[in-house]
């Protein structure tokens, strides 16, 4: 998987603003959101370390979500943890730099990217 661009997270931004704009989405991607985070992995003990690391720095884990019947790599498990956060498009694709870096460091499959959504929803 290649990693995403700041072209990718450009356009994630003017979408995400047009789905507020639309009454689509009830959150402003340029104020604080929940920030949502996904790395997967076929081991959840890989998974884990990583996560209870995260969780030392402040990001809150969510908890796994198992591959669907029919995905690419059904063998693969996603964790994923969250934190309150405001970003900018370069303030997201130095997080996501530095995640891609995180994963590699936990020997953990990949980094898969991220979802926002307003603060007081949780999971």
């Amino acid at each position: 998987m290649s990693e995403i661009s700041i072209d990718v997270l450009e356009a994630f931004f003017v979408e995400t603003r047009e789905f507020t704009s639309q009454h689509s989405a009830n959150f402003d991607i340029d104020q604080k959101c929940r920030w949502s985070y996904f790395f997967a992995d076929s081991s959840e003990k890989k998974l884990t370390a990583l996560g209870s690391h995260l969780e030392s720095e402040g990001y809150e884990p969510i908890g796994f979500i198992e591959a669907e019947e029919g995905d690419e790599n059904p063998e693969l498990i996603y964790l994923r943890v969250d934190r309150e956060e405001l970003h900018t498009v370069e303030s997201l694709d130095k997080r996501n730099k530095e995640f891609y870096a995180l994963a590699k460091e936990f020997d953990v499959e990949t980094y898969d990217g991220m979802d926002v959504g307003p603060l007081d929803i949780e999971g």
